[in-house]
């Protein structure tokens, strides 16, 4: 009985020491007065958003930041989308900085080659509460650290339907919906198109900020989560029966002249059709301090917002991630970093930032749930996505998007015209689409 308990015992032992090395994750120790680099914008912006509110907070750290807009100074007056991306990752590769300040595609980049410091354990350590970020926002960011999380984001920058409730009140048309589709957007505005204001005609959906069909074909090959290329960004997909059917909705709405697009107001903001209250829809973000009626002379419009259109078996939308703040994985700082990065994304700043209101949404909820009168429940109704699945593709040459845009302007307006089908443009699109994805890779010397 005796040796029996001492067997008990001693394969005990074993166990506890196995699950030790088995199970040992790094902990970050206590704050200690430290100093961390941190790359932002600029000095200025780096305080103005965050810096004053953190010395606040933690005057026991230093910061210097290594301002990013030295990027565009060693470029010169001609840029290229291409160069200034890889000057921006020699800089955060090169900056020894502790908190990277990054985008989406940088982001997912970084943490594949491990350059970033995985905080799920940090978040464990220290009940960091991350259920107060919106619906699926979380989720999106694990996805691009392929199930990891390795940052996290103050902000978001998302659009909502706007609507001119006084032409909608005026002419007796039921006001759009949240989670409407696009055919159902289209419909809506397709009853504004023998209706003027004044001597001038109301336009049922106004997009002031794409180019043209192209754009908005774009758009609608989001909502429904369309992928351009295969996975290894070797193969283009446009000629398939979702591409189709987002040629067919935007290329539709376009002869019947249910929407509109003013590149004249893309110039000057200050001319744009529903400010002007001659569009009955709109799509834009959030609102802000100096934006036309809240802090100008010129009248305001009266609106009201809704979701943007959804794909009815996925109620989901896109969320822009420009300011993704991570850690270096070769940081020697990783406590103090770890407390700017969860302070600039938690709780006080969600609130300081809701009071300011500059164009983007604190990615907590709860914060704003008004500005200025209007609800901004239709900005955080939706769960987030990720946002853009065919222009922001890290396999793909910049420069295969510019090459791209007149084939894909004249086959569509072709099909527009009547000229064409959607089938024939599609066949002729991913032919053209494949060559020139061949041909901007050889430019770039950007490999599969």
């Amino acid at each position: 009985m005796h040796n029996r308990w001492k067997i008990v015992i001693l394969l005990l032992m074993i166990v506890s020491l196995m699950s030790g090395c088995f199970g040992k994750k790094e902990v970050l120790e206590p704050l200690q007065p430290s100093k961390i680099k941190v790359i932002y914008q600029t000095e200025e912006a780096f305080d103005l958003d965050y810096g004053k509110y953190f010395k606040m907070n933690y005057p026991q750290i230093e910061v210097e930041v290594i301002p990013k807009i030295q990027v565009l100074k060693n470029l010169g007056k001609m840029i290229i989308p291409d160069e200034y991306d890889s000057e921006v990752r020699k800089l955060l590769e090169r900056s020894g900085a502790d908190v990277l300040l990054l985008d989406q595609q940088n982001f997912e980049q970084f943490a594949a080659n491990g350059k970033l410091y995985g905080i799920d354990e940090a978040i464990r350590q220290d009940n960091y509460d991350i259920k107060g970020f919106m619906p699926g926002l979380i989720d999106v960011i694990k996805n691009l650290g392929d199930g990891k999380l390795y940052g996290l984001t103050p902000a978001v920058y998302n659009k909502a339907l706007r609507y001119n409730t006084a032409l909608f009140r005026e002419n007796q048309i039921d006001p759009p919906t949240n989670k409407m589709t696009w055919r159902e957007v289209f419909e809506l505005g397709a009853r504004f198109s023998n209706i003027k204001h004044g001597d001038r005609p109301v336009r049922g959906v106004f997009l002031d900020d794409l180019r043209g069909v192209g754009d908005l074909m774009y758009d609608i090959a989001k909502t429904y989560g369309l992928q351009l290329f295969d996975p290894k960004g070797e193969k283009v997909l446009i000629n398939s029966k979702g591409w189709k059917e987002a040629m067919s909705l935007a290329t539709d709405a376009v002869r019947n002249n249910v929407v509109y697009f003013d590149p004249v107001a893309q110039l000057d903001s200050s001319k744009n059709l529903f400010d002007d209250g001659v569009a009955a829809m709109t799509f834009k973000g959030v609102p802000h301090a100096g934006e036309v009626g809240f802090n100008t002379d010129k009248a305001p419009v009266e609106w009201e917002a809704v979701t943007v259109p959804i794909d009815p078996a996925d109620e989901s939308t896109g969320v822009y991630l420009d300011s993704l703040f991570a850690i270096a994985a070769d940081s020697s700082n990783k406590r103090a970093a770890w407390e700017f990065v969860k302070f600039v994304c938690g709780p006080e700043m969600a609130h300081a930032r809701s009071k300011t209101m500059d164009g983007t949404l604190p990615s907590r909820t709860g914060y704003v749930k008004e500005f200025k009168g209007k609800s901004m429940e239709a900005f955080y109704m939706l769960k987030v996505k990720q946002a853009d699945s065919i222009r922001q593709s890290g396999r793909v040459p910049f420069k295969f998007f510019t090459l791209f845009d007149e084939p894909l302007r004249e086959e569509l307006q072709a099909v527009v015209d009547n000229k064409k089908s959607v089938d024939e443009a599609a066949v002729v699109l991913e032919a053209k689409a494949q060559e020139l994805l061949i041909q901007a890779r050889a430019a770039s010397g950007k490999k599969p």
